[in-house]
């Protein structure tokens, strides 16, 4: 057993949604907390291994359950940008932003996600700079006729074509067969244009999926939709309703079902105002300013392709995330990362912030990208900064409940009692 590192003089966020705690210590020991504390409380061994966080805020790195990995490269969502090698190159970009957790949701290709999520857990891949992945495998969709499914745009060839509930059943059995975190299902119409199945197909794939020990996450927009999936027990949906918004009864359904809702967010507001967080600082260092560029002219594209008025759209959202909030509805941050202008690990503190300005309170916001997914993922260990739990911490510069925006300046990320080499992983994106 080593001996303890002792992290001095910082404000904890624990992640527990407790009050923040300052000139706080954190003692770490072989990689888990071994106490938490504070100056006074907690006084450091003479002799003993100490870092000076004085004017420093900690807070437990996020987990985002939702997202798709592997296929944006060079300012492009794409199947053939599709790889191993690019997966590996999300996790440490996720990891670079504090993000230590990441839950890819039914677009796996030839089972390379779960591959690499195999490798994690026996610890054949133990880098620390990799975020723990979480993969879905392939997803289920109805089919469109003489044309691309309603799944995302850059994956339909891979997913489940199902018809039936026979069918449905049948395929839930086959992603099972290659053990999947959660079975992912899409019921979605896009915007008229493609076909969906009905509540009978949706209660089959979640009723087999619980049969085999799995959660079913539906992917919905249309409020019928998110109340059809809840009635057949659906664990979660993947995004919030779209006008009108939640009602009673969903909130009851939702209450009722101890379902969760992914916020994801923030992947709408690249379709409507200036999109000046492109130019973010933070984001810069692992972007370069051509696939911003790119990214920037893709969403203006294809918000005027669509006859919507996104503003309106997304104060829904907002007004929506309040409602589920103050209901006491689970929601947990999601930052739909991997998709159009959603950068691994930059997403998901846009989506915080999203959260915070939609009238979220911070502590709030921030149990729900930590703890609580967390929690629904099964990592007992992970999610807040707590005695025996992994000292995966993110360090930052300034407070975000000040601003929480301030959880994109970080100083340091720490994984598992590591800290991670962020300069090395920027110098091999520069390079």
């Amino acid at each position: 057993m080593s001996t303890p590192t002792y992290y001095t003089g910082l404000r904890l966020i624990s992640g527990d949604g407790s009050a923040p705690v300052d000139d706080a210590v954190i003692a770490v020991r072989d990689g888990i907390v071994e106490s938490v504390g504070t100056a006074r409380t907690t006084p450091v061994p003479a002799g003993a291994r100490q870092v000076d966080l004085t004017g420093k805020t900690v807070m437990p790195t996020i987990v985002n359950p939702h997202g798709h990995i592997g296929y944006l490269k060079d300012g492009d969502t794409h199947p053939r940008n599709f790889s191993r090698a690019n997966v590996l190159d999300h996790l440490r970009r996720l990891t670079y932003y504090g993000v230590s957790v990441f839950q890819s949701l039914g677009t796996d290709r030839d089972g390379v996600e779960l591959a690499v999520r195999d490798a994690q857990r026996s610890g054949e891949l133990s880098d620390p700079a990799l975020a723990l992945l979480f993969s879905a495998g392939a997803g289920l969709v109805a089919p469109t006729s003489d044309a691309e499914n309603a799944g995302p745009f850059f994956a339909t060839d891979v997913l489940h074509e199902v018809t039936t509930p026979e069918q449905a059943r049948r395929a839930v059995r086959e992603v099972a067969a290659t053990k999947p975190d959660v079975i992912k299902f899409w019921i979605d119409d896009r915007w008229g244009q493609k076909a969906k199945f009905g509540p009978d197909i949706a209660a089959a794939i979640i009723h087999e999926a619980h049969a085999h020990g799995l959660r079913a996450i539906a992917h919905i927009f249309e409020l019928d939709d998110a109340k059809a999936v809840l009635r057949a027990g659906a664990d979660g949906i993947a995004h919030m309703v779209r006008e009108p918004g939640p009602d009673l009864e969903l909130i009851e359904l939702l209450l009722e079902h101890d379902a969760f809702v992914f916020t994801s967010m923030s992947i709408q507001t690249g379709f409507f105002g200036d999109m000046a967080w492109l130019d973010d600082p933070a984001l810069a260092e692992s972007v370069p300013a051509a696939d911003r560029a790119a990214v920037r002219s893709q969403m203006a594209a294809f918000a005027a392709s669509v006859d919507t008025d996104w503003e309106k759209a997304y104060a829904v959202l907002e007004s929506g995330l309040r409602e589920l909030v103050d209901s006491g509805v689970r929601v947990l941050l999601s930052a739909d990362t991997g998709v159009g202008a959603q950068f691994p690990g930059f997403a998901e503190h846009r989506e915080l912030e999203a959260m915070v300005r939609a009238g979220m309170p911070p502590l709030e916001a921030i149990r729900a990208a930590t703890l609580l997914p967390a929690e629904m993922l099964g990592l007992p260990d992970r999610g807040s900064i707590a005695p025996g739990k992994r000292a995966d911490l993110l360090v930052l510069d300034a407070d975000p409940l000040q601003d929480i925006a301030h959880t994109r300046r970080i100083a340091q990320v720490i994984i598992g009692g590591t800290p991670i080499d962020r300069r090395a992983l920027r110098a091999a994106w520069e390079g």
